[in-house]
């Protein structure tokens, strides 16, 4: 990799200008190493040590997988060593590779060993820059941020190269498809064409149905198939079943209602509220009947 190259992303300016005071001074003079951890961490560690290797300090580099596998030990001897990473989400790699790193420190005469990461969800880090909000929407034992920044890019423009994405999360093109693969065999992440809902309707509508369990169930089912509903989900209360339907005019809501509602004998009430388009989600894939 050509000299200094990392230090262009957005992502490793923000962990340098977050902790690389703090970092300096832990190095101080001393010689010291810094342990790129995991892909990630390759990243954002070489990047710490780009950075700081044009200040003339001794430091080296080197990696390693958070059981010590592929660790250099020679680059670690006699040196102050920073384990550097993406994030901790659950804490287990921080746990395991500083324990590795512990019990390494008397016979390679390691004089201390900090870690450091861009985000740190435990607060178990020595350095971070930020962490991640008490509420998440998503499964933090499948999700961490940097997937989250790829699945944001994704989001925004599904045919994004992985060379782009890879320049906003300071990844590797390949560090990306793997993770990309991933959640995708996890079934975590789907990529799929979508409608432009403003560019295709113009006027939504909401339906609460109070129905009995048999008739509830053969709605879903039917529902389920309709190019017209976007949103459909089981409540509890007088109503117990919402419905939310996109449509080209009025007249087409109507009819859903009366045809594919009203006349259902085992619908006892239901509730429409008439309105503009949704506001999120602006697309949906509608089934291709």
């Amino acid at each position: 990799m050509p000299k200094n190259t990392l230090l262009k992303y957005k992502s490793i300016q923000k962990f340098i200008a977050g902790v690389g005071k703090n970092i300096k001074k832990y190095f101080r003079k001393d010689p010291g190493c810094i342990i790129g951890l995991g892909d990630d961490g390759e990243i954002y560690g070489l990047g710490f040590y780009q950075w700081l290797s044009q200040q003339n300090k001794k430091i080296v580099f080197t990696t390693m997988e958070s059981n010590g596998k592929g660790l250099e030990e020679d680059k670690v001897k006699g040196r102050k060593v920073l384990i550097v990473d993406n994030d901790i989400i659950s804490g287990k790699s921080y746990k395991r590779a500083m324990e590795t790193m512990r019990a390494k420190k008397e016979k390679l005469k390691i004089k201390e060993i900090k870690f450091a990461v861009l985000c740190d969800r435990t607060g178990l880090a020595d350095f971070s820059v930020e962490g991640y909000s008490a509420y998440a929407p998503w499964s933090l034992e499948k999700l961490d941020g940097t997937d989250l920044k790829i699945i944001q890019a994704l989001s925004e423009n599904g045919r994004e190269s992985f060379v782009e994405i890879a320049k906003k999360t300071g990844l590797s093109p390949v560090g990306v498809k793997n993770r990309v693969e991933r959640l995708i065999n996890e079934g975590v992440l789907k990529i799929q064409g979508l409608l432009n809902i403003g560019e295709c309707y113009s006027v939504s509508a909401n339906v609460e149905i109070e129905a009995d369990q048999k008739t509830i169930s053969k709605l879903i089912e039917k529902f389920e198939k309709s190019p017209l509903v976007y949103h459909l989900v089981k409540t509890s209360g007088r109503y117990n079943l919402l419905i939310s339907i996109i449509s080209p005019n009025l007249e087409s809501i109507e009819n859903f209602i009366a045809k594919e509602v009203r006349e259902d004998p085992g619908v006892k009430h239901i509730d429409v509220t008439v309105g503009e388009l949704p506001i999120i989600p602006k697309a949906w894939n509608p089934p291709i009947i």
